[in-house]
């Protein structure tokens, strides 16, 4: 364990792995720690399918649908932890930096965080203290099972070898659960969607959760040419490492998808895991998305109940157009306004934005708002002022919204 700064961390070396749906990295953890430092969404799939067992579910099975049966399989492994014999080779997957609420930490000191030591050499750093933030995608049972050993049981303490991805957006953490149970479980791809909200092909539009619109938004804005953002958000935590060789729109942003879809998201829900559950209730299945309540702090609440995701996408396509030619071109190349901490900051700004600025065509058309961002054309022309971290977000924010007179 290492302390940086004020706060507790413990440090592991880790092997990072790329893959096209995004990078990750391999470690080992004490079984004891990581319980503590994870949370389990799995077990709300099973429990909700408990409850939907009078809708005609039967057959869709992810971890069964009797506390019993769990149970019993829990202790089962801890029966196995205790023997010579105990091994587990395959890892835990993890999906760290989301609350459970779904939304993105943006506490930087609260979130896991991966630094390159050179040589293929990084190292994972877990805060200790605090919420736990790391989802477990897949392998609960093997984890939770050690908490069924004894409290002074030494095998609690044995090393278990993990894989995180840091940026990987809520509704994929099902998408993954499913691809790896496909081929060992009976495990119904389609459920396992509607239950997480990547849903984008499964389910009529009026049924989709705020989760299931931020993820299609994310992808219409990547993959439209006329988008400001085209071709310019990608899976991995890691985009400037996979940038080299590939192209992205006009070569002027670089940006996540976790962060696209949580900047959207954050427009939309307050807590987007509540909102799902009440989109899903058996009672709410006509009414879908308009079951929900509006938020008054949220603008853009009411096109997504209204089931307008045209306007939020044509009102994104416009900020972000008009953020292209006032901010990001006139920036220096290697300026964070471009990457993730920037955008983190635009989308701060189109929030507070909204409220005293009207939805109105006029009020958010491009030459409107170009006007609007012609004071932030010099905010970075070196690209040398700002840097990645909380505190590069909030000062890109705070210089933004004074250049704007907001």
């Amino acid at each position: 364990m290492t302390s940086s700064t004020s706060r507790k961390v413990l440090t592991r070396p880790a092997v990072k792995v790329r893959q096209p749906l995004g990078d990750f990295f391999a470690f080992s953890v004490r079984a004891d720690v990581l319980n503590r430092l994870t949370y389990s969404l799995p077990a709300e799939v099973r429990e909700r399918l408990e409850r939907e067992a009078g809708e005609n579910k039967g057959g869709y099975s992810i971890f069964g649908s009797q506390r019993a049966e769990k149970k019993t399989r829990l202790q089962e492994i801890a029966s196995f932890i205790r023997t010579t014999d105990a091994a587990f080779p395959n890892a835990i997957i993890l999906a760290a930096n989301y609350a459970p609420d779904g939304l993105y930490l943006e506490d930087e000191d609260a979130r896991w965080i991966a630094e390159d030591h050179g040589n293929d050499f990084w190292r994972v750093s877990i805060p200790l203290e605090g919420t736990p933030c790391a989802s477990i995608i897949d392998g609960q049972h093997r984890l939770h099972a050690f908490d069924h050993l004894p409290e002074d049981a030494p095998e609690r303490a044995m090393e278990l070898l993990c894989v995180v991805y840091l940026e990987l957006p809520t509704p994929y953490h099902a998408y993954v659960f499913a691809t790896i149970n496909f081929n060992q479980k009976k495990v119904d791809r389609s459920l396992a969607y509607e239950l997480f909200g990547f849903d984008v092909d499964e389910r009529p539009t009026g049924l989709w959760s705020p989760e299931t619109l931020a993820v299609y938004l994310t992808r219409l804005l990547n993959t439209e040419s006329s988008s400001p953002l085209y071709r310019s958000v990608f899976p991995a935590a890691d985009s400037d490492a996979i940038f080299s060789g590939q192209s992205d729109g006009d070569g002027l942003v670089r940006v996540s998808m976790a962060t696209v879809v949580d900047g959207i998201l954050r427009l939309i829900s307050k807590n987007p895991q509540e909102d799902r559950n009440v989109v899903r209730r058996p009672e709410n299945r006509e009414h879908g998305r308009r079951s929900l309540l509006p938020v008054k702090t949220l603008p853009l609440r009411d096109a997504y109940l209204a089931g307008n995701d045209r306007a939020i996408f044509d009102l994104l396509c416009n900020y972000f157009s008009a953020v292209r030619e006032m901010v990001w071109r006139p920036s220096g190349k290697g300026s964070y306004l471009r990457k993730t901490v920037g955008v983190q900051a635009l989308f701060d700004v189109l929030r507070a934005l909204l409220p005293s600025r009207p939805v109105t065509a006029a009020n958010y058309s491009v030459t409107s708002l170009e006007e609007l961002f012609a004071p932030c054309v010099q905010l970075d022309p070196n690209g040398e002022k700002y840097q990645a971290s909380g505190i590069g977000r909030s000062e890109i924010r705070r210089e933004l919204l004074q250049a704007i007179g907001s």
